[in-house]
């Protein structure tokens, strides 16, 4: 029987864009992560041997960005030591960055081709492979894994070895697209992809985190500066679950047979996702507040028992 991984609810509705919502709890699911491996699949799929990271001036400038959200986040906070373990680490840029400012860093990946590239480009100890074969308790004070929880097929038992690698009072800093955000109306919406198995509100969030025996210290949204402009481009372009609005780019490099034509047309598309960006900062503010922008936030703690 299919039962929902964060409740263990079995009634489910239909969902937009093929995916299910659980009766229980509203988390809305991939009929695909009740696969054998489903994860596991996708990555290598997705993520293998084959997979290389966007490395241009664009990108490196928006993932250093969101690197500073994050430390910022974390610098407001209080936790035991500086150990950081980051789960799914994409580029290793937020590792590299969490170690100049002061932490003792360790990256986790499913992928070969990313463990082996972020210990060469930068020197960082790597485990390749689940989280759960990393050994031993109270490992690290911080963890942090953005946009990695929706990849599971179980959410809480992934937490569970979340919170057994915590130290008593150590962080967990979680990020996951917010399906309940305004954007995730439209069927371009960018977290539609075929390697998401859970879709998460900030509640369905708040919920995982519960089950898995972390308090909750918060829960907030963020609302991104292309959010809008990528999801109104991929509707226009029909883009939906499986396509990427970069492909674009991907596609007139092609048709015009040339680097520098590829990357004009790459500064062209990037300067018009940051002046929509700037023209929707209102409606941006807004969402975040409301609880709808496209990215949710939990900051959860491994309490200590002082009995």
């Amino acid at each position: 029987m299919a039962l929902c991984p964060v409740c263990g609810g079995d009634h489910f509705s239909t969902a937009p864009m093929g995916l299910l919502a659980c009766k229980g709890c509203r988390v809305a699911l991939s009929p695909s992560i009740w696969q054998p491996l489903a994860n596991e699949i996708l990555e290598d799929e997705w993520f293998g041997e084959s997979y290389r990271p966007e490395t241009s001036f664009w990108v490196r400038w928006f993932e250093a960005w969101n690197n500073r959200r994050t430390l910022g986040r974390l610098s407001r906070l209080v936790f035991p030591g500086r150990r950081l373990l980051e789960i799914g680490v994409g580029s290793g840029s937020f590792l590299q960055a969490a170690q100049n400012d002061g932490f003792e860093v360790m990256g986790c990946d499913l992928s070969s081709a990313i463990a082996t590239r972020v210990e060469h480009e930068y020197g960082i100890t790597m485990h390749c492979g689940p989280l759960f074969e990393i050994t031993g308790e109270a490992r690290f004070d911080v963890i942090v894994m953005n946009h990695v929880l929706e990849h599971t097929a179980n959410p809480v038992e992934f937490l569970s070895d979340v919170l057994r690698l915590l130290s008593p009072g150590g962080v967990v800093h979680i990020a996951v697209p917010n399906v309940a955000c305004w954007e995730a109306k439209l069927s371009g919406w960018n977290s539609y992809e075929p390697y998401h198995l859970l879709y998460f509100t900030p509640e369905t969030l708040r919920q995982s985190v519960l089950q898995a025996g972390m308090r909750a210290d918060s829960v907030s949204t963020h609302e991104s500066f292309s959010g809008w402009f990528l999801a109104v481009l991929r509707t226009l372009l029909g883009v939906n679950r499986g396509g990427q609005a970069i492909s674009i780019t991907t596609k007139r490099e092609a048709s015009t047979g040339g680097k520098s034509r590829h990357s004009l047309t790459e500064h062209a598309y990037r300067i018009a996702m940051v002046i929509a960006g700037g023209g929707t900062w209102p409606l941006r503010w807004l969402q975040a507040r409301l609880h709808r922008g496209d990215e949710a936030i939990c900051i959860a703690r491994k309490v200590v028992d002082v009995r």
